[in-house]
């Protein structure tokens, strides 16, 4: 390879463009295993060619990771001017593939439903219900408590990081955020029971508010395969998922007769036609006898996670309860939950003597000289490797940038 790569542009390496490295780097590895002595673009159509048939949500991702690595690996090799050229016939092996999966065949996200009836939630809560008060399973926990509350609130999954619930006030970040929108939005849940305000706050306290995004991918992954596993328990017809109950929520909405711009301002749109071409319509919405509606505008940034207050309040409560679960007595949705566990505050502060010695634990004793041939050494390993077709040469901590994305 020319040489060592560089780091991207954007340095988070939770970044979309550094998911599409890294998948496609996978994808990569497995084409040049399967088709040993191509070169990497003809590994990738072949692959493709020989791939099975997917559905076009599918397609849609290996286009996002295939075109990132391609980017990559022809820079590295020098060979950009031939992108255009080599992404046209590997898109072309992509789509060929795009097909409609026989239902003997498909699997278990092709059964996932965004439409789900009341009769389809109701079951999965109860089955979630029954297995966390018969496990103790907190995952099951955080699964049934999510049933309960998403759909009335219709927040994204990621949103529930930061929440805060002050009275009868949710605020949640607009998770995709677009110029001139506002940092978060506030929802008036005023109109709702009191029960699923108690489990709201109860799944928010929950939830950290310092999770990472790599940790929020392994907890909504927890989430939606104790959702899969518990419809599978009760024989349900179609897979209902986490963001299931987001469409639930629009739908609802749209069924109790809130305004299109009222409903972006809820879900956190920009455009009021994006419920209506990406989401369930209102036939397909739940009866509720109350709706979350729009509150007042607020500041740019949230505020801070309230301290604990007096019981009574829809904060977390220091306070022990009357008894050691809560009490949710919804008629459809009444259950008991376990208290929640709440963190440790914060230590004191360390002192600089302290912080200086943490930061000198992590200094390099190398010399200036012998970093540099390290990574030398590190380059020319790395180009042998890439001259001898070993897939291993395209990996590397940071998915180097592209003019190609």
């Amino acid at each position: 390879m020319p040489g060592t790569p560089p780091p991207p542009k954007d340095p988070a390496r939770d970044s979309s463009r550094h998911q599409y490295y890294r998948e496609g780097r996978k994808r990569l590895r497995s084409a040049l295993r399967d088709f040993p002595g191509r070169p990497p673009e003809e590994a990738l159509i072949e692959a493709q060619i020989a791939g099975g048939p997917l559905s076009s949500q599918s397609v849609t991702k290996y286009r996002s990771d295939l075109r990132r690595i391609l980017s990559v690996v022809l820079r590295l090799e020098g060979r950009r001017e031939g992108f255009e050229e080599a992404w046209g016939r590997l898109e072309r092996a992509l789509e060929e593939r795009r097909q409609k999966i026989p239902e003997e065949q498909s699997r278990t996200s092709a059964r996932k439903v965004k439409d789900a009836t009341e009769e389809e939630a109701v079951a999965l809560f109860r089955e979630l219900k029954r297995h966390a008060l018969k496990s103790g399973n907190l995952s099951a926990v955080l699964a049934a408590l999510y049933c309960l509350v998403a759909g009335h609130s219709g927040f994204r999954p990621i949103e529930l990081i930061g929440a805060t619930l002050v009275g009868t006030t949710l605020t949640l970040r607009n998770a995709k955020r677009r110029p001139g929108q506002a940092a978060a939005r506030p929802l008036n849940l005023s109109k709702l029971q009191p029960d699923v305000l108690t489990g709201l706050n109860l799944l928010i306290s929950l939830v950290p508010s310092n999770m990472r995004h790599a940790e929020f991918r392994a907890w909504h992954k927890t989430l939606a395969q104790q959702m899969r596993r518990a419809c599978e328990r009760i024989e349900a017809k179609r897979i209902l998922s986490p963001y299931s109950f987001r469409h639930v929520a629009i739908a609802s909405w749209a069924l109790a007769g809130l305004s299109p711009a009222e409903i972006a301002q809820l879900a956190g749109h920009v455009s009021i036609r994006t419920h209506q071409v990406h989401y369930a319509r209102a036939k397909v919405g739940h009866k509720r006898k109350g709706v979350a509606r729009a509150a007042p505008a607020m500041a740019q940034e949230l505020p801070s996670r309230p301290e604990p207050q007096a019981a009574g309040s829809f904060a977390p409560s220091t306070a022990a309860p009357a008894s050691p679960v809560g009490q949710l007595a919804d008629p459809i949705f009444g259950y008991d939950m376990p208290e929640p566990v709440y963190k440790k505050a914060p230590g004191l502060p360390m002192d600089p003597e302290a912080v200086s010695a943490g930061l000198n634990r992590h200094v390099d004793p190398r010399s200036a000289d012998e970093i540099a041939r390290s990574l030398a050494a590190a380059r020319l390993r790395r180009e042998s490797k890439a001259a001898h077709g070993d897939p291993s040469a395209y990996e590397g901590p940071h998915a180097p940038s592209s003019d190609n994305d």
